[in-house]
Parts: C-alpha cells; structure tokens; sequence
C-alpha cells in the first residue's frame, strides 16, 4: 500500500483558535475516504476550516511532479488569502 504524506503548514501558527481549527479538520480530512495528499483532501480542509468561521481561509497546494507521483503533498494553510505585491 502506497504512503500518502502531506506537510501541513499553517501560515498563522501563532492564532491558537485557528491553529486548533485547522487541526481538528485536518484530523478529519485524514480519516475520511480520498487521499490525503489529494486536491480533493486540500478542497475538503479549506471548506471546514471556512465553515468553522475563518470565511477568508485558503489551503494552498505545493508540489512538484517528483512529490505528486511519490504521493508527497504540500499544504498551506492561511487565515487570509496570499498577498501578491507587483513591482512597479
């Protein structure tokens, strides 16, 4: 049987409320059915986490083709959706 592993990380670690949130729907993510390094797992993480309150939260998924085909999964997981600054 194939390993699914995910690096899980939480951009506003220091929220203790959204850490926990998002720790218990990542708790339930894994014992769902798909896999956890899924973008299916990674869609279902966003939608609890937004339905425990945190409305604005975005799961980010990172990795390359190497991880994807090895079943490695990058998450991150932010309050407020990434900020990109354009240079002038």
């Amino acid at each position: 049987m194939l390993e699914h592993r995910v690096e899980l990380k939480v951009v506003d670690w220091d929220d203790i409320p959204f850490r926990e949130v998002v720790e218990t729907a990542w708790h339930q993510v894994r014992q769902g059915r798909v896999d956890a390094d899924s973008i299916t797992a990674a869609e279902h993480l966003q939608l609890l986490v937004r339905g425990a309150g945190y409305r604005s939260a975005t799961v980010t998924v990172h990795r390359t083709v190497d991880e994807a085909l090895a079943h490695v999964g990058h998450f991150e997981v932010r309050r407020e959706p990434a900020r990109v600054l354009l240079g002038r």
